[in-house]
């Protein structure tokens, strides 16, 4: 029986009008369930529009296992990205609000600084704001 099954099976015994019982607040399979089944399948509300009014203004949000990266771009468009760098996994961002003119990993300043060829650099085109 997969945990999805397990879960329900357990909601549909449960008496009506009554608190869920602990395990659905402790077991890891259950959090993983909860996770695929509601927080990454549907739209989430992750902050309002006037908390990055300005080009360079971003928010960070952790849901479950990615960390997200929320950024008004030039053009006053909202974005949002993945909070790691794609070369080594690092955050990007690791405050909860701030400014930044570019959003782009220290490993890629570090190898363009020290005269990697831009062939040879990671694209970041998408994460520039």
């Amino acid at each position: 029986m997969s945990a999805r099954d397990a879960m329900l099976s357990r909601l549909r015994k449960r008496r009506p009008a009554t608190p869920l019982d602990r395990e659905f607040y402790c077991t890891q399979e259950d959090y993983q369930v909860e996770l695929e089944m509601i927080w990454y399948r549907d739209w989430l509300f992750i902050g309002h529009d006037c908390e990055v009014s300005s080009a360079g203004d971003y928010l960070t949000v952790q849901v479950g296992e990615y960390p997200i990266v929320v950024v008004r771009d030039r053009e006053g468009n909202l974005r949002a990205f993945h909070n790691s760098c794609r070369h080594r996994g690092s955050r990007i961002c690791s405050a909860v609000h701030g400014t930044a003119p570019r959003l782009v990993p220290i490993a890629i300043a570090r190898r363009r600084r020290c005269g990697t060829p831009k062939s040879a650099a990671l694209s970041t085109s998408s994460s520039t704001v």
